[in-house]
């Protein structure tokens, strides 16, 4: 008897010891509640339309998490050409200022550092986990528009995928699907299990409700290993296009065998790094050896995801290791991976200002997303001309030799232009005889009046915008009087 007393007595003191060490391990982890942040942001964007003038100043809310290093990490979007950036902690009514200490607006990560050091007590840095299984839950952490207090969702990870990030526009990484609650507010908030971070959640679906989606820990870790070195170089490219070769008959015809597979290049950007290493009809067949299914997809995980986040978790400068099937032979190659060098801004952008010229009542302006953007539903609506520029120059090779597309974005009216003053969204070809390649060769040209005219040439039509160089300079003085225009230049 007094030896199974003895045996329960142990048995319940290694409970207890259990018990203890659960409940320490549980302590050692930060409160995720008082880790969350509220940002309230003041901002204030350029009006491209015209472009001398700012739009009226906005506020937002979002959110966000403190992690190591005093940081706050929380989305681009929710701090975006801010002006003025607040912080608040749930349980503390005191509102601290906050400034960004770097900004990805491809990745849609910004991370944000709070001066005053009595905003960090009570609090805990949480750290980065990893990428959560299919169908299990995780824990989404907010201030949602509609209450005060922080919000507390829980969902299941539905699925994982490369896709769209909406927020710069045309560009796709890798993000995760989950059925947790993500509303405005919400953004910039971390998504949690087991006591770290997951990801962070950033944007919905415009089209479903109770679908939302987080910015996963790989992206996050390659913007933390970015700013490393003091600057942000955001994501490098493969530098060229590719098709999938699903089509059995084209690998044949290729010479590719059965168990080879792989995607075909259809265009090598020139300029970028796969300029002069890579060639149009090459297949590759394996990046850093991991190999490439027809359908572009790899192994990721216990599921496929498409190609392209091989290239995404490298950083700039670093090389990148191809095998490619070429003239019916396997040939290794390497190249270091850069940027895309854009003419035209496929994306959109931030904490910038639009470069224009205004020249007797002509705004001159340079083709960007910015400014297709201006029109409503601009996929649609905007300027085919411009459309067509902006989508295909790369692939379509228009004029190669302009370094940036000047348009005419519209002619303020004066007597001095009174018979162009309907003129707008027009591509500049020429001015007095000078090839327009920038804003700044227009500067220059008009400097240059040929016969005491200014001839401008836009693009698709031989006849020519005409300006008398003698009424030029009253023109501007007038001009920046009648339409309250601070300056008739911006060029930087």
């Amino acid at each position: 008897m007094k030896q199974r007393t003895k045996i329960a007595a142990g048995v319940c003191i290694l409970i207890l010891c259990l018990v203890i060490s659960a409940v320490s391990k549980e302590a050692g982890k930060p409160d995720i509640r008082l880790s969350t942040v509220k940002i309230i942001r003041t901002f204030i964007a350029p009006d491209y339309n015209l472009p001398w003038k700012m739009k009226d100043p906005q506020s937002s809310m979002g959110s966000g998490s403190i992690i190591k290093g005093g940081r706050i990490l929380t989305n681009a979007h929710v701090v975006a050409d801010s002006t003025y950036i607040q912080i608040k902690k749930e349980d503390d009514p005191e509102i601290y200022d906050a400034q960004i200490e770097y900004i990805g607006h491809d990745c849609d990560l910004a991370l944000l550092k709070v001066k005053d050091r009595r905003f960090y007590a009570n609090t805990a840095a949480i750290d980065l986990g990893g990428i959560p299984e299919l169908r299990s839950k995780v824990t989404t952490y907010g201030y949602p528009v509609g209450g005060s207090r922080i919000s507390i969702t829980e969902g299941v990870i539905s699925r994982i995928e490369i896709g769209e990030y909406t927020h710069m526009g045309n560009v796709s990484f890798l993000m995760i699907q989950t059925d947790a609650a993500i509303n405005p507010g919400n953004s910039g908030g971390p998504v949690v299990q087991n006591g770290r971070i997951v990801g962070v959640a950033f944007q919905a679906s415009a089209n479903t409700n109770n679908i939302g989606f987080m910015v996963p820990v790989p992206i996050i870790r390659h913007f933390l290993e970015d700013v490393k070195n003091g600057r942000y170089d955001g994501f490098p490219s493969l530098g060229a296009f590719t098709d999938t070769l699903e089509n059995i008959s084209y690998r044949r015809y290729l010479g590719m065998k059965d168990d080879q597979s792989g995607v075909l290049v259809s265009f090598v950007i020139p300029g970028s790094g796969a300029d002069a290493h890579l060639k149009e009809s090459d297949v590759i067949l394996s990046i850093d050896g991991v190999p490439i299914a027809n359908d572009g997809s790899i192994q990721f995980g216990n599921g496929r995801i498409f190609y392209s986040y091989l290239i995404d978790i490298k950083q700039v400068g670093e090389t990148v290791s191809l095998t490619v099937f070429r003239n019916k032979a396997r040939r290794d190659i390497k190249f270091i991976l850069k940027p895309v060098p854009f003419r035209v801004s496929w994306f959109n952008e931030y904490e910038t200002l639009p470069r224009y010229y205004i020249f007797g009542g002509i705004i001159f302006q340079v083709l960007s997303r910015n400014y297709l953007t201006t029109w409503d539903k601009w996929w649609y609506n905007a300027d085919r001309r411009l459309l067509y520029y902006y989508s295909y120059y790369l692939t379509d090779v228009i004029f190669p030799e302009r370094k940036e597309f000047v348009l005419i974005n519209r002619v303020l009216p004066d007597e001095a232009n009174t018979y162009i003053s309907d003129v707008h969204d027009k591509i500049v070809d020429t001015v007095n005889g000078v090839k327009i390649t920038s804003l700044d060769d227009v500067v220059a040209a008009l400097a240059r009046p040929a016969g005491g005219f200014h001839l401008i040439h836009i693009d698709g039509t031989s006849y020519p915008l005409i300006l008398k160089a003698s009424q030029i300079n009253e023109a501007n003085i007038r001009i920046k009087q009648k339409y309250d225009i601070p300056s008739l230049a911006r060029l930087k």
